[in-house]
């Protein structure tokens, strides 16, 4: 499970870094988020991140929806981690 999750976070940095047209906000929101999971990873906790992601990935469906579709595909695999 972990290697699916470590595959989609790569892939999002990955998108990222190519260039996705983000604002400033939407860019820093993704950071945060991923230094959350970071953090879950480690073994703190922390229960809002499930939601912060689902509110990120809806957020983007419309003018990301690459970026919406590695979200979730992000909580899928923190959920059958049991995070």
């Amino acid at each position: 499970m972990k290697e699916s999750l470590k595959q989609h976070l790569e892939q999002l940095h990955d998108t990222l870094s190519k260039g996705e047209p983000l604002d400033s906000e939407s860019k820093d929101l993704l950071k945060q988020l991923d230094a959350d999971i970071q953090k879950v990873l480690s073994g703190e906790e922390d229960e809002g991140l499930s939601y912060r992601l689902e509110q990120q990935a809806v957020d983007f469906e419309g003018q990301h929806p690459q970026l919406s579709a590695i979200l979730r595909d992000i909580m899928d695999a923190l959920s059958k981690m049991g995070i």
